[in-house]
Formats: C-alpha cells, structure tokens, sequence
C-alpha cells in the first residue's frame, strides 16, 4: 500500500472515474445528435422556428429545445422524426451515412399495376447476380501495382 489508501477506497475511486468518464461520453453524444436533429430542423427541412417543427411531430416546442441540446431524447421521438421527415435513423442517431433517407424500391414498385411486378422483380434479380458475378471476379483477379496491364490486343 505505497499510496496509503486502502486497496478497497482505489477500487472505488476508479469506478468513480469511469462513471464519471461515461456520463460524459454519453452527454457528448447527446449533445451531437442535438446538433443533428438542429441541422436536419435548419439546414435541411429549412424549419426556422422550433414551433413548427414540434407542430410537425405533435410535440411542444419546449421538447424540441431539449433535444437540440441534447436532453431528453427519447428513442420513440427519434423513431417519429425520422418516419415523418424521411430521414434516415442511422444518421439520426449516429450520424452515419446519408442523413435523407433513400426511398424504398418496394413503395416504388406500389405505384406500378400488380401485372408489372414480376417482370420487374425478374430484372432485379439478373441486375443483383450479374452485380455479385463482377463484384467475385474483381476478388480473384491479381493485383498488378504500379503497371498498366496490357490486353492481349496490345502484345
């Protein structure tokens, strides 16, 4: 015992600290998905007051200011603002990817009569294997660094 606390009191600082060092890991993350949810209120859906954006998603405005400074977001708010807004969650939540969220081929598909679908879904299908037979053959090809390979019309 060089530092003259008991092994215990160590122990518990420690956890101390960690807990420390979550709650604030946690509270930077919450106060960048309040900046995500400002921005996608601004900047893309062009929303000034935050009114009309808690009008939007039936909430009162004093929520929407919480959020934007990170407090009190709950998963189900996030669920709404994303399904209202057609944004991605992902980007909502992490900030990975696209934050406008790409719109579903199978919505696509329902604007097209019930006699256009299997044709259609015949065409994806070859469009996928044929993508996945060029997507191998790049794996198996060698690699040839720094040298222009030559066709065998070149030689």
């Amino acid at each position: 015992m060089a530092s003259g606390k008991p092994l215990g009191k160590r122990r518990a600082d420690a956890s101390a600290a960690t807990k420390t060092e979550r709650r604030e890991a946690n509270s930077q993350s919450d106060i960048e998905l309040g900046k995500r949810i400002c921005h996608l209120r601004t900047e893309i859906l062009g929303i000034d007051r935050q009114a009309d954006f808690a009008a939007r998603l039936g909430v009162t405005r004093g929520a929407v200011g919480n959020w934007e400074v990170g407090k009190g977001v709950k998963r189900a708010n996030l669920e709404r603002i994303a399904e209202t807004f057609t944004i991605s969650i992902a980007w909502l939540t992490t900030g990975a990817g696209s934050p406008v969220a790409k719109p579903s081929i199978d919505a696509r598909l329902e604007l097209l009569p019930p006699e256009e679908y299997d044709p259609l879904y015949e065409h994806f299908q070859a469009m996928i294997d044929n993508r996945l037979r060029s997507l191998e053959a790049r794996k198996t090809q060698p690699r040839l660094k720094g040298k222009n390979p030559k066709s065998q019309e070149d030689q």
